[in-house]
């Protein structure tokens, strides 16, 4: 699977569905992000989605890849970015929000907390090379 560059932000990753963001860099995305909450210490992470329609298979994917890593899922449903943050404050120390934001409505994204901080999209590039190895297979 190849993932495209561009969808990495300085804060977010996204993507327009399914061109640059769809449910095999969703899953992807699941994978990396849970094997790196596991290295620090974080087994629980809590994810939530906006109203947009790829939401709900977007966030399938990403709790399977969250699965497949190993890492307890809270599924919050259907809720605004700080509803989120709320719960991956109160429930556990991390979570991702499917969300497109601002944008158009082919737009997604990812808005992802590790152990209480802002997880940087652009520091998190390299995970794109394990994508390309285990998500594709």
């Amino acid at each position: 699977m190849q993932v495209a560059a561009s969808i990495f932000k300085a804060y977010d990753i996204r993507g327009v569905v399914p061109s640059t963001l769809n449910e095999a860099v969703a899953e992807g995305l699941g994978k990396a992000f849970g094997a790196a909450a596991l290295a620090e210490g974080q087994s629980t992470v809590a994810v939530g989605r906006d109203g947009r329609l790829s939401g709900p298979a977007l966030s399938a994917a990403l709790i399977r890849g969250l699965v497949a890593a190993g890492v307890r899922v809270i599924d919050v449903g259907v809720c605004t970015t700080p509803m989120l943050y709320f719960a991956a404050h109160t429930l556990c120390a991390s979570g991702i929000q499917i969300t497109g934001s601002h944008n158009p409505k082919d737009y997604n994204g990812f808005k992802m907390v590790m152990g209480g901080r802002a997880f940087m999209a652009r520091r998190s590039r390299p995970c794109a090379a394990p994508w390309r190895s285990k998500a594709g297979s």
